[in-house]
């Protein structure tokens, strides 16, 4: 016997005190099979705390302390708690980013898998790096994760934030990070906090916290071999003071003649806190939204007033260009309409930013540019598109058709009195 993740989140829910029916509904179960869970789960509580889950009438009953909660979980996690295939390919996931030398046999033997069951949770692993244009593969019988260099890194530094103070959770982290220098972290913690002395600026915890595990992978993937040799925007941000302070400041850990891997350290280092007005950037922002308008009236309307938009807009692309989490843009959000798929065409057509939009950006621009026309649309009255609509129908009155072309366009903001 064991249990899984389906009936611990039973148990959660039991102790919130939901109902047998709203259990069922949320679990997408029924009644035997969750009857079988509250048996399961009965017998580890009982075991580990000498509590079980008591029914009353349309009800389940326990009330257990958070200290009980989190004891119960630890004690389940070392000791009998079977790993679904998603969890697994978690920690397939994270030991192949942050151990060294792994074997698949090993793979096998931590996880009590066969061969045939590990090669299916590679197969789905891959399925879900392929969005980032990683890749679990063998090179000369050594298993590695290899593909974009820049994503790569961003999920690394991200994974480790996410897990790194978990004190609950099935995976084995001390395994996991066992080769994490805690000490080299806490001196990159110091030449960060320098470097934004240098900078004017103050960097804010979360920046610093991820940084600082960023550039302990980057440079740790550059000791590997792994060298980023291009940037779109290398001869904007080579020439700028903060580049010199950044490679001034990391010439003990970093070889100075790697200028594009310090040009990509720096734009991150600009993204937490430089708030002074880059006027080539703002200039080449100002070209890419005025292409993007003129795109918008041909497209849907020349009748809205898009200077509002374009100000919005303004404000949240000179700062997303060095924004650093907007670059850590390991997953998509947002939905795929029209009109991301008007911005993502001419953003990669376009000639002026520096550096191309994540589809993160992207996704955000469409969703900012579809609510401001919806709003707009049920805001604004065009004169011009009225004057349109009333000559069209003025040599010949047809009241009905009138009525229908207005209502048609003006719906939302006319009363229907008659």
């Amino acid at each position: 016997m064991s249990l899984k993740r389906k009936e611990l989140e039973v148990l959660k829910l039991v102790n919130a005190g939901k109902t047998v029916d709203e259990i069922l509904f949320q679990m997408e179960t029924s009644e035997r099979n969750l009857r079988y869970i509250i048996d399961n789960l009965n017998f580890y509580l009982k075991k580990i705390l000498d509590k079980w889950i008591e029914k009353d009438r349309k009800k389940l009953l326990i009330h257990l302390s958070e200290s009980e909660l989190d004891r119960f979980y630890k004690e389940v996690y070392k000791s009998y708690y079977t790993l679904e295939q998603e969890e697994r390919a978690e920690f397939i996931l994270m030991t192949f980013l942050f151990v060294k030398d792994v074997r698949l046999s090993f793979i096998e033997e931590k996880l009590e898998i066969t061969r045939a069951t590990l090669k299916k949770d590679i197969e789905f692993l891959n399925e879900n790096l392929k969005r980032y244009s990683l890749k679990l593969e063998s090179e000369k019988n050594r298993f590695s994760i290899v593909g974009n260099e820049k994503k790569l890194r961003h999920l690394k530094a991200l994974k480790y934030l996410e897990y790194c103070n978990l004190e609950i959770t099935p995976l084995d982290l001390n395994y996991i990070f066992q080769n994490i220098d805690d000490e080299m972290l806490k001196e990159l913690e110091i030449v960060i906090l320098d470097i934004g002395r240098k900078f004017s600026v103050e960097f804010k915890e979360d920046f610093v916290k991820l940084m600082k595990i960023f550039l302990y992978v980057s440079l740790e993937r550059v000791k590997e071999g792994h060298i980023i040799n291009r940037k779109a925007n290398y001869e904007f941000l080579v020439n700028t003071s903060h580049y010199e302070i950044a490679k001034d400041s990391l010439g003990k850990y970093l070889d100075t003649d790697l200028s594009y891997e310090l040009v990509h350290i720096t734009e991150y280092f600009i993204s937490g806190g430089v708030t002074e007005n880059i006027e080539e950037l703002k200039e080449s922002v100002e070209k890419y939204l005025l292409g993007l308008t003129t795109l918008l009236e041909k497209t849907f309307s020349d009748s809205l007033d898009y200077k509002e938009l374009h100000s919005k807009l303004l404000g949240y692309l000179i700062p997303a260009i060095y924004r650093l989490r907007n670059n850590f843009s390991i997953k998509e959000f947002g939905e795929r309409d029209e009109f991301f798929s008007l911005v993502e065409s001419y953003s990669k057509d376009e000639k002026y930013l520096p550096e191309k939009l994540t589809e993160n950006e992207i996704f955000h621009i469409a969703k900012e540019i579809r609510t401001y026309m919806e709003n707009e649309k049920n805001r604004v009255i065009s004169l011009k598109t009225l004057l349109e609509i009333v000559n069209r129908n003025s040599e010949v009155v047809n009241s009905e058709k009138l009525i229908k072309e207005l209502l048609e366009v003006y719906g939302n903001v006319i009363k229907k009195d008659f």
